[in-house]
């Protein structure tokens, strides 16, 4: 088993950990590589073998991001079609999308070298942006977001379901999430929920200008063509909130089910349910907090 190690080169706080989990793994003779990026961040010697994220992924066991949900979103694309499994561990805030904590490397690394993990398929989006008779095709781990950039005016994004007109959406976007998406940008628009294995994916519209515009869930076998009217302008498309690109209103955006899913290293601790009621605080009350502090101070002298 060989595994690959990539971070998040903006955190220096990962450094540490980084290295900690590299003795780790030397301790007990697994065999790893760094991604290039982590050459100077961790100012390695010329003689540490690096290799590219494309090489990683065709010569590793495992793969493991540490940073937080950006570094999992950027590392699940790389990997692309490859299939390595990847498994994150959390150096930045929500970590929603990671399995591990600091606190939890030499177990994590027990648990890797003996085999008690299970691996688990999350679904990508495909998106073809096309114009004329030219395409270019992108993947989204979380979401695919059409939005007006930094236009005051809303826009009119017609929409089509499998080849039948659904609506045209007068707002301020909309944005199409996978189950994972479904915790990010979605889920503050109003779209519901979704279990990470669920085979579905949702539209929910940006700040629709009627009220009776929900967001809808689709069948992952649906194909959805969005386009842009040309009064719209200027519009664009962010992939998982990382990758931005201008739109034209002679373009068509056909998006649909990734012909591959990325495959997600679960170490079965923390269910779907858990993470909601930690990182969402699900059935917490916020004044458990201050009413002790209020009745302790009610009836001041």
């Amino acid at each position: 088993m060989k595994i690959g190690i990539v971070g998040n080169i903006s955190k220096p706080q990962a450094v540490p950990v980084i290295n900690k989990f590299v003795a780790l793994l030397t301790e007990r003779g697994l065999p790893f590589v760094f991604a290039d990026s982590l050459r100077r961040f961790l100012n390695l010697s010329a003689s540490v073998k690096t290799a590219a994220m494309s090489e990683m992924s065709q010569t590793c066991s495992i793969i493991v991001a540490f940073g937080g949900d950006g570094t999992m979103l950027s590392t699940a694309r790389e990997i692309g079609a490859a299939a390595v499994p990847l498994l994150g561990v959390n150096i930045g805030t929500l970590g929603f999308l990671t399995e591990v904590v600091v606190d939890e490397l030499e177990e994590m690394v027990d648990n890797l070298s003996a085999g008690r993990y299970a691996v688990i398929e999350r679904m990508l989006l495909r998106l073809d942006i096309i114009r004329d008779y030219l395409s270019k095709t992108y993947y989204a781990l979380n979401d695919i977001v059409v939005d007006k950039g930094l236009a005051s005016r809303l826009i009119y994004i017609d929409t089509k379901v499998n080849g039948t007109f659904l609506n045209s959406y007068r707002a301020d976007g909309l944005i199409v999430a996978t189950p994972t998406g479904s915790t990010a940008y979605s889920l503050s628009a109003g779209g519901p929920l979704m279990m990470p294995n669920m085979h579905a994916f949702i539209i929910a519209p940006i700040c629709p200008h009627s009220l009776s515009v929900r967001p809808i869930v689709l069948s992952d076998d649906s194909r959805i063509e969005l386009s842009i009217r040309k009064e719209a302008e200027p519009v664009q498309v962010n992939i998982d909130g990382q990758n931005c690109y201008s739109l034209l209103s002679k373009e068509t955006l056909r998006i649909a089910k990734a012909e591959y899913n990325v495959r997600w290293i679960t170490m079965g601790k923390r269910d779907f349910f858990h993470v909601l009621r930690t990182k969402l605080h699900w059935g917490s009350n916020g004044r458990n907090s201050i009413v002790p502090a209020m009745k302790k101070n009610r009836y001041p002298r």
